[in-house]
């Protein structure tokens, strides 16, 4: 049986999803229609895709169901939808909204039954069409709230609206989206989490996440700002590096004084020379995310092995 998002679709033997909706009318972009291209990514929401059509996901995004229609024979029910279509809305109380640097603000909601993976973002909505995407730093096996860490922008319209919130206040939640979690990543790999600015949210789930989990393999983290305040967690990070041999907690400000002029991406580039089988994390800028995947990719790792969460400017 094949449902696609609350509707029954009819599923022919030897019929792939993709013929199957593409049959009922439904609109379902494809293109090369034989698991090359990924046009046609979906995601199972009920049921277990087979393996042959996941091949060539990451492993982020197998875990999270998504799937090649083109490619898919099941041999079980499925419900489905579109990589796109996130959960729905839920309400959202908040619990507390402080600062910390001048330009960077924690905010946490309680929101109920909002399932997640640590590095995830969501869709946090204050009214009517105010809606804005933020990664999640809490953890949901040992933060009873989500939190944000959200950079304010002097005539942004979500900045000052969040600026008029205080605690109790109601708002909404959407997702979560993203593949930018711990998930597949093997428990002696080593570990590296290159991020800016607020772009250290994700990442701290993440490493939060893989403490969780045993992680064994050695773990650095790069944390770039423009300036010292910009390091919010610094001194958190510090302690935790050296309460853990394993974990490495590196801090990058901008100064033409300073090796690679304080830049994370290049110094970390030149730190991490055998990359070739890490896992790497990447969160930030577009350009930093894009120019860090660039070069870990020429220096031979696998696209499978490096998730990014890329923050791209609202409107």
């Amino acid at each position: 049986m094949l449902k696609f998002e609350d509707r029954s679709v009819e599923l022919r033997p030897g019929e792939t999803v993709l013929e199957a909706l593409e049959r009922a009318g439904i609109d379902a972009p494809s293109s090369c229609r034989s698991g090359n291209c990924q046009t046609c990514l979906h995601r199972a929401v009920e049921g277990v895709p087979p393996p042959e059509s996941q091949v060539g996901l990451t492993q982020g995004q197998k875990a999270l169901g998504f799937f090649l229609p083109c490619v898919c024979l099941p041999t079980s029910p499925l419900t489905i939808a579109r990589p796109d279509n996130v959960g729905a809305r839920r309400d959202a109380v908040i619990r507390a909204i402080e600062p910390l640097a001048p330009n960077v603000i924690r905010l946490r909601v309680d929101a109920d039954d909002f399932a997640y993976r640590p590095g995830q973002f969501l869709e946090l909505v204050a009214d009517g069409d105010l809606r804005r995407h933020y990664s999640l730093a809490s953890h949901p096996e040992e933060d009873p709230f989500l939190e944000m860490h959200i950079r304010l922008h002097e005539n942004g319209r979500m900045s000052r609206r969040l600026g008029e919130f205080k605690p109790g206040d109601r708002l909404h939640v959407a997702g979560p989206s993203g593949t930018c979690f711990y998930e597949g990543v093997h428990a002696d790999q080593r570990l590296l989490l290159i991020g800016a600015g607020t772009g250290l949210a994700p990442l701290y789930g993440v490493l939060r996440d893989a403490l969780k989990r045993g992680h064994l393999g050695p773990i650095r983290l790069y944390h770039g700002a423009r300036s010292r305040d910009g390091l919010y967690l610094d001194e958190e990070l510090k302690a935790l590096s050296r309460t853990l041999a394993h974990v490495e907690y590196r801090s990058c400000l901008l100064d033409p004084n300073a090796p690679a002029g304080g830049d994370v991406a290049a110094t970390a580039l030149h730190a991490e020379q055998d990359v070739k089988d890490s896992a790497i994390f990447l969160c930030g800028g577009e350009n930093l995310v894009k120019r860090l995947k660039r070069d870990f990719f020429m220096r031979g790792v696998s696209m499978k092995n490096i998730r990014s969460d890329a923050f791209t400017p609202s409107g």
